[in-house]
C-alpha cells in the first residue's frame, strides 16, 4: 500500500534510475538493485517534461521545498505540480500516462524517500536543462545519441570445447585489438552514458587485461551486471575480482557434479568437476555474487544427474540461483550435432516438472527452469514483430557489439556475418559505428532490399514490423540458414516451415 507522503521529508529520484537525454525524447532505465528496490531491466522513452519534474528530486530538498520550486518553474499552481509528483511518490507498482495516444510507462518506486545511510553520493544534481528537446519522437525504438548498452567480446578463445557451444570459437584473431584501445572503448561509452559495458569471451579470463579492463569499468560506473566463465574459480582470479571492487554477479557454467557427464560434453580432462566445485566454495566464502548456469542437453536432463549436482549446490550458503536453460541451436555450428544433443519435449516437461517438485519449499537458494522454451509460439503470431512474444529484441535499437579484432556487429550470436558488420573501431568511435551508413541502411530495409523469395517482400505490414524492429536476426538465420537472413521472424503466422527447427520436438 502506497504510504502518505510528508512534505518535511526528502524525496529523491530511486538511485537504481537513470536519466539519458535522447535528442527527441528521455531515457529512463534500471542500473543496479533488485525487485524489491526497482523495476529491475527496466528501460522506456518518457517525455523530456517528466525527465524535467524528476531532475528537481535529485537534490538534497524537501518535498515542499521541491512542489514551490516545480510550480515557480511550471507556472502552474502548487496544488496542480502535486498531483503531477503524487503518482511518482513511493509508487508500489509501475504507473503509465500517454503523450498525444502514445503511452508513457514509468517503474514502480520512482520516487522514494531518503535513507540516512545512503549517504550524499545520490543527490546526482541533474541540471533540467539537459532535457531540452524541439521535436518530439516517443515511438522509434532506436536511441538517437548511441547505444545503451556496449558489449566488448574480448577474445573468442575458450579453455573447454563444448559440444553445445553456440559462439564462433574457430575464426582465428591475427590482430586482436590492444588493451589500450579496448580502454578508451570503455571511457567513449561511459561518456555516452551507457548503462553497462560488458565484458565477455570466449572466456573472458583468458584475456591478459581482463583485471585491468574490468576495473575501469568499476571505475567508470559502466561495469557489468554479471561475468561468465567456465575456468575453475582460483583464489587468484577471486582476488582480483575484489582488488576490481566488482559487485557485479560471477555466472559459473557448469553441468553437472560428475566428470563422467561434464568431461564428455565440454572437452575437459578428469578433476575439472571437482576443480569447478571447489571453485564454488572458494566463491561462497570470498563475499562476491555469484550464480550457477547448467545447459541442459540429453545426456544431463535426467533426475538421477541434475538432483545429485543439486544436493552439492545446496551445501553453498550465499549461491544467488541455479538456472537451467536447454541448449538451443548456433548461427556459427553445425545444425545436426544440436538435434542429437537437443532433449525432447517428453524429455524436457518430465525433468523440469520433477525438478518443480524437488525445490519447492526449500529453503536455499531460487532455481530457475527454463520452461519458456517449450511455450514458443512458432509460426501462430499475427500483426508484424510488436506482437511477439518474449524479450525484444536490442540489436540495432540499443546494443552494439564489438568483436575481439575491433570489427562491430549487431548481435553476440552474429559474429563476423557480413551482412551485419556495422563498422570497425580500429579506426571509428562508437558514436561513429552507431551512426554509420551500414547501421542505417540495415535498421532503414527497404521491401526492394529483401530477396523476392522471402515472404516479406510482398507482406503489407512490411513498413510495421521491420520498422519496429523486433524480428530476431539470429533466430531466422538459425531456422533457415544465412543465405535466408531476410525470412520472417519463425514466430510469424506467415513464416515458412522451418529448415533447421528451433524448437524440441521428440522426433529426430
Amino acid at each position: 500500500m502506497k504510504k502518505t507522503p510528508c512534505l518535511d521529508k526528502v524525496y529523491l529520484l530511486n538511485p537504481y534510475y537513470r536519466l539519458k537525454p535522447d535528442v527527441h525524447r528521455v531515457v529512463l532505465y534500471a542500473k543496479g538493485g533488485n525487485e524489491k528496490d526497482c523495476s529491475c531491466h527496466w528501460c522506456s522513452f518518457i517525455h523530456p517534461l517528466h525527465a524535467v519534474l524528476l531532475s528537481f528530486f535529485t537534490y538534497k530538498r524537501t518535498l515542499q521545498e521541491n512542489l514551490n520550486l516545480l510550480s515557480d518553474f511550471f507556472s502552474r499552481p502548487e496544488s496542480e505540480v502535486a498531483r503531477w509528483v503524487d503518482s511518482f511518490l513511493e509508487n508500489p507498482e509501475p504507473v503509465h500516462a500517454q503523450c498525444a495516444g502514445v503511452p508513457i510507462r514509468f517503474p514502480k518506486r520512482i520516487l522514494v524517500e531518503r535513507k540516512e545511510d545512503w549517504g550524499e553520493e545520490v543527490f546526482t544534481q541533474t541540471d533540467a536543462n539537459r532535457f531540452l528537446w524541439k521535436q518530439l519522437d516517443l515511438q522509434t525504438r532506436r536511441l538517437y545519441t548511441g547505444p545503451l548498452i556496449v558489449t566488448l567480446m574480448l577474445t573468442n578463445r575458450c579453455l573447454t570445447r563444448c559440444r553445445y557451444c553456440y559462439a564462433d570459437t574457430t575464426t582465428r584473431i591475427t590482430h586482436p585489438l590492444p588493451t589500450t584501445r579496448w580502454l578508451e572503448l570503455i571511457q567513449e561509452a561511459a561518456r555516452l552514458e551507457v548503462s553497462n559495458v560488458n565484458l565477455m569471451g570466449g572466456e573472458v579470463f583468458l584475456h591478459p587485461d581482463w583485471a585491468l579492463l574490468l576495473q575501469e569499468t568499476v571505475k567508470l560506473d559502466v561495469a557489468p551486471d554479471f561475468l561468465s566463465t567456465k575456468i575453475p574459480p582460483t583464489p587468484a582470479i577471486i582476488d582480483q575480482l575484489k582488488a576490481c571492487a566488482y559487485r557485479g554477479v560471477l555466472q559459473i557454467s557448469l553441468d553437472a557434479a560428475s566428470d563422467a557427464v561434464v568431461n564428455p560434453l565440454t572437452g575437459t580432462k578428469p578433476g575439472y568437476t571437482r576443480a569447478m566445485l571447489d571453485g564454488l566454495h572458494r566463491l561462497d566464502e570470498s563475499g562476491l555474487n555469484y550464480q550457477v548456469a547448467t545447459v541442459l542437453t540429453r545426456s544431463n536432463c535426467r533426475l538421477e544427474v541434475l538432483q545429485p549436482f543439486y544436493e552439492e549446490l545446496r551445501q553453498l550458503k550465499h549461491l544467488q540461483d541455479w538456472r537451467l536453460v536447454p541448449v538451443h541451436n548456433s548461427t556459427t555450428q553445425p545444425y545436426k550435432e544440436f538435434v542429437r544433443l537437443k532433449p525432447g519435449k517428453r524429455q524436457l516437461t518430465d525433468v523440469l516438472g520433477k525438478m518443480e517438485e524437488l525445490v519447492k519449499g526449500q529453503p536455499s537458494f531460487p532455481v530457475i527452469l527454463g520452461k519458456e522454451v517449450l511455450n514458443k509460439r512458432f509460426g501462430e503470431t499475427t500483426g508484424g514483430s510488436c506482437r511477439f512474444d518474449g524479450s525484444e529484441c536490442s540489436a540495432l535499437n540499443s546494443h552494439l557489439f564489438v568483436l575481439p579484432d575491433g570489427k562491430v556487429t549487431i548481435c553476440e550470436q552474429l559474429y563476423w556475418n557480413p551482412r551485419f558488420l556495422i563498422g570497425d573501431v580500429t579506426h571509428m568511435s562508437l558514436q561513429e559505428v552507431w551512426n554509420s551508413e551500414e547501421a542505417r541502411r540495415l535498421y532503414a530495409l527497404q521491401q526492394t532490399d529483401l530477396q523476392p523469395q522471402s515472404p516479406c517482400s510482398r507482406c503489407s505490414l512490411f513498413e510495421q514490423c521491420f520498422g519496429y524492429g523486433n524480428r530476431c536476426w539470429s533466430d531466422i538465420i538459425k531456422a533457415y540458414g544465412p543465405d535466408c537472413w531476410d525470412y520472417p521472424d519463425p514466430r510469424c503466422v506467415w513464416a515458412p516451415t522451418m529448415k533447421y527447427n528451433l524448437g524440441y520436438e521428440d522426433e529426430l
